[in-house]
């Protein structure tokens, strides 16, 4: 209730520093007349106070005829790049827009642009063209988080000819910023990985084509760097690309684990926006100053979690190398595992056991899979029905990688034990930014019980750049 008061009084208009004096005097002279008996000055005093009481009235009724449109550039940020956000603005009145502040409302945990001027915009008629002329405001928007953050509502700061209040008026609707993981470019090469214990090592080289014959053509215009063969590239001195193999059917999977027990350091995105509340003085034409505050669209404050972050944003990277080498890749969460859908519609082929993309043309639909991805309440997590069958028309078992936190006991030795419907094994188990140069116990036991299931694993923590997870185990070098 006191939210909705909140929010109530915060659209209502506002007294500026003028009609506030021009209040002041009106009470001083109602004082002065009874005081001096001198009824001439009712007349005046009802005059200075009705002159705020109409602007606030009028501002109050007063009706925007804007119509608002937004365009993202790009229209798929990764987290932590800025974004070009255009709002298109058209006026539909026979008069001249008010002049102003302008705002465009942003969803937490992003922060809003800072308030800038409004013009004045050219009233609309019809006798001269069929539409308005549009006015195009722009600001940079900091994508600092993955997700779906709502844009808007865009809203303006108007005042009464006079000067005497000033009011809010939102415009149009909210529009969709889909915000992806930040990815890094993996490096092409031979993938070594343990077996049973993870101390012997085994080559296995990941080729577009299969695993065996990889047959390259001459680079043509429009093909996607990721399938360049470096090595034929240099036997022929000239830059080749790997050929579509008719009957490639290379699968890979990708197992992700975002159980909310695993990820220990929470905090919500009202906890990380909260320092950054603030104020803006505004000074309009009428010489009155009024605190514009940046408004936000406040959704529920969901747990983030910086481990989980880069869980996501490695397990996509790894995702879309496996794409770019030819791989038809499934992607495997806790929710997955679970029976549960997290992520609404995808661009993907979802089914029960995960989220399918296709070699050619699954980039965007994998990174906006995983833009959906988020913790889910769960514990002990079973993930061997999930990943016990193989989608290799040749019955060939696939490679599968996993990036995980504090997994459970239960959940641990599931995934352990999924190690045998894969052709090779690799987990990351991502530590607390915090963790000192020794492995806490959780994450040793982690490792231990997939190492004993046949997974080469590796420590990481979410301060450590993406390509440390490539570093040694057993003094080898894992390479995708």
């Amino acid at each position: 209730m006191r939210a909705v008061l909140a929010k109530a009084g915060a659209r209502l208009p506002r007294l500026t520093t003028r009609g506030w004096a021009f209040v002041c005097v009106g009470v001083a002279l109602f004082v002065l007349m009874n005081v001096s008996q001198h009824r001439e000055f009712a007349f005046v005093a009802l005059f200075v106070v009705a002159l705020p009481v109409l602007g606030a009235l009028g501002v109050l009724l007063y009706s925007l005829p804007f119509t608002v449109e937004r365009r993202f550039s790009p229209e798929l940020a990764a987290a932590g790049t800025e974004v070009t956000v255009r709002v298109i603005v058209r006026n539909w009145g026979s008069l001249s827009g008010p002049a102003g502040m302008w705002v465009d409302g942003v969803a937490v945990p992003l922060q809003a642009a800072p308030p800038a001027l409004f013009e004045r915009i050219r009233p609309f008629r019809s006798s001269a063209t069929e539409a308005p002329v549009p006015v195009v405001l722009s600001y940079e928007l900091a994508a600092s988080h993955r997700g779906e953050h709502p844009v808007g509502p865009f809203t303006v700061l108007i005042t009464d000819p006079f000067g005497m209040a000033v009011g809010r008026k939102r415009v149009g609707g909210t529009d969709v910023l889909v915000v992806t993981p930040s990815t890094v470019a993996l490096p092409h090469g031979a993938l070594r990985l343990a077996s049973g214990s993870g101390s012997a090592q085994q080559s296995r080289q990941l080729g577009g084509g299969g695993e065996h014959d990889v047959i390259s053509r001459k680079y043509q215009t429009g093909d996607s760097m990721r399938r360049v063969n470096w090595s034929a590239t240099a036997r022929f001195g000239e830059l080749m690309v790997r050929q579509d193999d008719q009957q490639n059917d290379q699968h890979a999977v990708v197992v992700l684990d975002s159980a909310l027990s695993s990820y220990r350091e929470l905090k919500s995105h009202r906890e990380l926006r909260s320092h950054r509340a603030r104020s803006d003085a505004v000074h309009t034409d009428a010489g009155h100053t009024d605190s514009v505050h940046t408004d936000s669209v406040h959704t529920d404050a969901a747990p983030f979690s910086p481990e989980f972050e880069w869980a996501v944003s490695m397990a996509a990277s790894i995702g879309l190398h496996l794409l770019g080498e030819g791989f038809h890749v499934r992607v495997v969460d806790s929710a997955d595992a679970l029976g549960t859908d997290t992520h609404g519609a995808s661009a993907g082929r979802t089914t029960s056991d995960g989220a399918r993309f296709e070699p050619n043309n699954g980039d965007e639909g994998l990174l906006l899979h995983a833009s959906k991805s988020r913790l889910i309440e769960a514990y002990n997590v079973d993930f061997r029905p999930t990943l016990n069958h193989s989608e290799s028309s040749a019955g060939d078992l696939p490679p599968m990688f996993a990036v995980v936190g504090r997994l459970s006991p239960a959940s641990a030795h599931s995934l352990a034990g999924s190690a045998r419907f894969a052709s090779s094994a690799v987990a990351v188990i991502v530590m607390d930014a915090t963790a000192s140069t020794q492995a806490p116990d959780w994450a040793l036991e982690v490792r231990d019980e997939l190492e004993a299931g046949g997974w080469a694993a590796q420590f990481v923590t979410s301060a450590d750049a993406p390509s440390a997870v490539w570093g040694s185990v057993d003094g080898e070098r894992l390479v995708l």
